[in-house]
């Protein structure tokens, strides 16, 4: 969640439209979170803190969408954190404010996104492949990228002579465009510091990647190929299994609606009861049913007694109907009393306990 954290500063802290924005500033100019970078907690009142003046400032930017890059990074949660809370917290963000956050990131980003069901349902897969120098169309998008980059270069350069090792370049870049970009920039850097005019092959040949570093990068780029082409086609195929013989694609809606048909009669006398979902563990020992008025909820309340104590915060509003209890004298503080549903909107700015954002925390507003 740490990786989280760090994006989420970053954007309220860091961002060109919110840098000199006056209440941006004050809003996180106190945060422990903000000013201490190598600060870690476990608080959830300190993580709502700085969520919220996220929010704040995105809201004050108008943003509408959100990049992270080397994304496959926020897969680095603390030991006690499951893999999916930071695409947990990146779910509620975009509930909150409805916008696009677009995750960039090797391969390793794809298992991440696809942890579960959720996760798989709200993301969108665009894989950016690279350029595969065995099909005629991919080799010339090839060469006009590389006539395109070197025809920036700020020194002399033969491109047409250049455009002849075209195979050359595609070879030792791996297809990456990515990685072509680093290896023209490094050299003419490196020719410009030196005090050259012109670009050659061989000034190019001394920046080039390295016989291990290419064979690294080969293998990662057809592990993580192989990874997607062979998960797609498994998918399809357990999902037919799963559930038989799949159904075509329609190319048109039919002229007129097909005729429904008679459902068979049972002979049978027996009545089931309603549809519902029964309460079960927690659940059904922290609710009862409606009676007489009553409220459903009778706990648990997952606050300590030293937590009371060291916020002389004892006052405790119920998550569902708003009704609020002095814990001080009660016996059993771990739950709830029973008590009529709330009928009347609670009073502001009494300090208590409340729930928020599935945790206990004291507020004061």
């Amino acid at each position: 969640m740490w990786g989280l954290l760090h994006v989420l500063i970053s954007i309220a802290k860091y961002a060109h439209e919110l840098r000199g924005h006056v209440a941006v500033r004050d809003r996180i100019a106190n945060l422990p979170l903000a000013r201490l970078h190598g600060k870690k907690t476990l608080d959830p009142y300190e993580w709502l803190e700085v969520r919220d003046a996220v929010l704040y400032g995105l809201e004050i930017a108008r943003v509408k969408a959100i990049c992270i890059d080397e994304a496959q990074n926020l897969m680095q949660s603390e030991p006690t954190q499951r893999p999916g809370a930071q695409l947990d917290w990146l779910k509620a963000l975009t509930n909150r404010t409805n916008q696009l956050y677009i995750l960039a990131g090797n391969y390793s980003l794809y298992d991440f996104c696809h942890l579960n069901g959720q996760a798989a349902r709200r993301t969108r897969d665009e894989h950016f492949a690279r350029y595969q120098l065995t099909q005629q169309s991919e080799c010339e998008n090839f060469i006009g990228a590389l006539k395109t980059l070197l025809s920036q270069v700020p020194l002399q350069v033969d491109i047409p002579k250049m455009l002849q090792h075209w195979e050359w370049f595609g070879e030792w870049s791996i297809g990456c465009v990515g990685i072509l970009g680093d290896w023209v920039v490094e050299t003419v850097s490196s020719v410009c510091n030196a005090g050259g005019t012109t670009l050659t092959i061989a000034d190019l040949t001394k920046h080039a990647l390295k016989s291990d570093q290419r064979l690294r990068l080969e293998t990662e780029a057809r592990t993580g190929e192989f990874k997607i082409e062979q998960a797609k086609a498994r998918s399809e195929q357990e999902l037919q299994q799963l559930l038989g013989k799949a159904s075509a694609i329609p190319k048109d809606f039919p002229s007129s609606p097909p005729t429904p048909t008679v459902p068979l009669t049972r002979t049978s006398k027996r009545v089931g009861r309603a549809a519902h979902r029964d309460p079960v563990g927690n659940e059904a020992q922290s609710t009862l049913p409606e009676k007489n008025g009553k409220c459903s909820f009778i706990g648990p309340i997952e606050v300590k007694v030293q937590q009371y104590q060291e916020s002389g915060i004892w006052c405790v509003e119920c998550p569902l109907c708003g009704a609020r209890r002095n814990m001080e004298q009660i016996r059993d503080r771990q739950r709830f009393p029973s008590h009529p549903a709330r009928k009347t909107p609670p009073s502001k700015g009494e300090p208590r306990w409340t729930v928020h954002e599935q945790a206990w925390v004291s507020v004061e507003k």
